[in-house]
């Protein structure tokens, strides 16, 4: 990439993080002394309340005390993902767990959730989860959630427990923002470790500089994608070192059962059963070739 192109982005991030913070100092004007994320989360338990009926933006906007266009473009900030794509995945959510738990019919349950007919359903349902509604009731499978979204209070004692300033105030000041961060990986061998990453985990990648100061990496999809543009890294940077005996990696994937079922299937026993943890997830444990520990997990509902 150029020089240009990454001020381009980097002013444009700048812009989108004032607009924002504009938008959260009305919202903290309107409310007194509440907070922002007390307002948003308000906004978010009515939206969670009438998942099963009409839900109205002018309503959850009120709440988080702004305008429909303010609460929006806030949430997609924060958020990560568009107010509508939260609503569609927290639908589907529900859905499928009244699919697995309960007798209705999936008819039945579509309509519940605001779907005109069981094939928009079942498309919708596809892709979120990878198989069919039909196929989730016979099957069992254990489909990945998608997690109420509670917006954190970062404020303790009243002060801010990272920043003495207003967070997104700083964030549109600091002149920079975060493109990549993956975990750094040490072996004596990288090419015996890359090698187990692929034949293990179904990995990709490689060593990539071979010199005193060796590096590699290792990534869960082609590299091809990376190189078109269609996804961020999100891998694991190696380097040439005495590897760590501890937890080297803490990766969020969906699918974990299948995980586990081929990590074994390939014939690596080093591997944890996965147990429920008290945060909102399930979780397993690899021990690599090298000692190191990779901890797996997957939201649940």
């Amino acid at each position: 990439m150029t020089v240009n192109w990454h001020q381009s982005m980097l002013h444009k991030i700048t812009k989108i993080a004032k607009r924002v913070n504009n938008s959260l100092a009305k919202i903290s004007l309107r409310g007194e002394e509440m907070d922002w994320q007390t307002k948003m989360n308000g906004a978010i338990s009515y939206i969670e309340n009438n998942l099963t009926d009409e839900i109205k933006l002018e309503a959850a906007a009120k709440i988080a005390g702004s305008s429909v266009w303010e609460f929006q473009r806030l949430f997609s900030f924060v958020a990560h993902t568009t107010l509508g794509e939260y609503i569609r995945s927290r639908k589907l959510t529900l859905a499928a767990n009244d699919i697995q738990n309960g007798n209705e019919k999936i008819i039945d349950i579509a309509l519940k959730y605001g779907y005109e007919s069981s094939a928009a359903f079942s498309r919708a349902f596809s892709r979120q989860f990878g198989i069919s509604p039909s196929q989730a009731r016979s099957e069992g499978a254990l489909l990945p959630a998608y997690p109420k979204l509670i917006f954190q209070n970062n404020k303790t004692e009243g002060k801010d427990s990272m920043n003495t300033k207003n967070d997104m105030q700083t964030y549109s000041e600091r002149g920079y923002y975060v493109k990549e961060n993956a975990p750094v990986y040490f072996s004596p061998d990288m090419e015996r470790t890359c090698a187990w990453f692929r034949d293990v985990l179904g990995w990709y990648g490689g060593v990539v500089v071979e010199s005193a100061g060796q590096y590699g990496c290792v990534f869960d999809y082609p590299g091809e994608l990376i190189v078109s543009g269609l996804t961020p890294f999100r891998g694991i940077h190696m380097f040439i070192g005495e590897p760590s005996k501890s937890v080297v990696g803490f990766i969020h994937l969906q699918g974990l059962t299948q995980f586990r079922k081929f990590v074994l299937a390939n014939g690596w026993n080093q591997i944890t059963e996965i147990e429920p943890q008290p945060w909102g997830a399930n979780e397993c444990q690899v021990t690599t070739i090298d000692g190191s520990i990779l901890r797996f997990f997957e939201t649940i509902v």
